[in-house]
């Protein structure tokens, strides 16, 4: 394990240039689906399954040795692309520090990394982006969802985030082009507190854009996450943005009335104009302001909502606002999350994973995890009718997997199996993604 490691990190080291240093790269994989673990301190795992969803390379990539020189791109708070462009490339997202890595299957070979922002690697004061997603539109094009906003108010355009930036996959380099979404942002009132935590009245905040996922919708254009969220992680009202990547601009808004936090956005399978809309809300909230929503957009670029499933309007209904993925049609799967008790720290109501129809309002429950917050992102694979959804279990029992789920044409969902992957690391699987 020690000498495969070594290699990544002497790999990473070239650059993803043409040199002998190539040869020490990572083995080759090979996969369909990518598995993401870590603890939530630093440490992460890839593991890649085949196509039945069994572990072909685990625990392909990790963190465990460190580069002193160039960030490792597997270190802390690592995510995968909401969309994968080539099923032989794999591409991970560091939101901490901003860099976006590309892995060739094949060969194992390091393609390139990219820094999202600019300022210094090692200094954790300096304004750093937090992409969130990276969506590819050619050879020679790809953009990144920068969430933080600059606080310099004179930075330059380049740094001042809140925005989608333009790269080009081949040379490495960002464009000069940047669609700015600070348009979105909006004002609100919210509740301020003492230093003791009482209530002393109200101020006026900015709820910043924040983009988060990036889904194509057809022609150029590319739905955009919008969270709507201020500093103090108060919630402005919904928002998809819908934005032209070969001309570089915002083309349309949509407003989610009655919804907020709505960041995390899926694609259809079949549909190339269609996508899911997650609103997580605010945490405690009860999901007065959460709900799913499916959305079309049109070949000029107007989004509308074809269907709606908002909490508030079923009052007995489960809160399934996150992790979502769509089966196709009307059907998705999404977590209604569970709650930790604060005096014990243990789990008071469980996360459950429900089929949800979004035309009908109707949910069926479809598993139970043993524990709160442990069930991550699914991922659907339509080609073989294969959902995966991780599952960290209980912190007394942990699991290190995913649950394996059958879809049948009818887009039925039966369980069938336990994958573990990664158990020799113990960390959790959190994340999915369908190559």
């Amino acid at each position: 394990m020690r000498n495969r490691a070594l290699g990544f990190v002497l790999l990473i080291a070239a650059g993803g240039c043409n040199d002998p240093l190539e040869e020490q790269a990572l083995t080759a994989g090979s996969g369909e689906f990518a598995v993401g673990s870590d603890n939530y301190s630093g440490a992460t795992s890839i593991s890649l399954l085949d196509r039945d969803a069994e572990v072909s390379e685990d625990d392909w990539l990790s963190s465990k040795v460190k580069n002193p020189k160039l960030r490792t791109p597997l270190s802390d708070d690592v995510v995968f692309p909401t969309v994968s462009a080539d099923p032989r490339i794999l591409t991970t997202i560091e939101r901490g520090l901003g860099v976006i890595t590309r892995f060739d299957l094949d060969s194992g070979n390091v393609l390139g990394q990219l820094r999202t922002d600019d300022s210094p690697e090692d200094d954790d004061a300096a304004y750093h982006s937090n992409p969130q997603d990276v969506l590819f539109v050619s050879e020679e094009s790809a953009w990144v969802s920068r969430w933080e906003p600059n606080p310099n108010a004179d930075a330059e355009a380049r740094e001042r985030g809140n925005d989608l930036i333009e790269w080009n996959p081949k040379t490495w380099k960002r464009s000069d082009r940047r669609i700015d979404l600070s348009e979105l942002d909006q004002q609100l009132e919210e509740q301020t507190f003492d230093m003791e935590g009482n209530a002393t009245g109200t101020a006026s905040a900015t709820a910043y854009a924040s983009p988060g996922a990036l889904v194509p919708v057809g022609g150029a254009f590319a739905a955009v996450g919008i969270t709507g969220i201020t500093k103090s992680y108060s919630y402005a009202e919904g928002r998809l943005a819908i934005v032209d990547l070969e001309r570089g601009r915002l083309v349309s808004t949509l407003k989610l009335e009655g919804l907020s936090n709505c960041g995390e956005i899926k694609p259809v399978p079949g549909e190339t104009q269609s996508l899911i809309v997650a609103c997580i809300g605010a945490y405690g909230d009860g999901g007065a302001k959460s709900g799913l929503l499916k959305v079309t957009v049109d070949d000029a670029g107007k989004a509308k909502i074809q269907h709606a499933f908002r909490k508030a309007d079923h009052e007995d209904a489960a809160n399934t606002n996150s992790n979502v993925a769509s089966l196709g049609g009307n059907i998705v799967v999404a977590v209604a999350a569970g709650r930790i008790d604060p005096e014990t720290m243990k789990p008071a109501e469980v996360d459950t994973l429900y089929r949800v129809d979004l035309a009908s309002g109707e949910q069926e429950a479809l598993w139970e995890s043993e524990g709160a917050f442990v069930l991550g992102m699914p991922a659907f694979a339509a080609s073989t009718g294969l959902l995966l959804v991780p599952d960290a279990g209980n912190p007394d029992q942990p699991l290190t997997g995913v649950q394996r789920f059958r879809v049948d044409d009818e887009r039925e969902v039966d369980h069938d199996d336990f994958v573990e992957v990664a158990a020799e690391t113990g960390l959790a699987a959190r994340r999915v993604l369908a190559l």
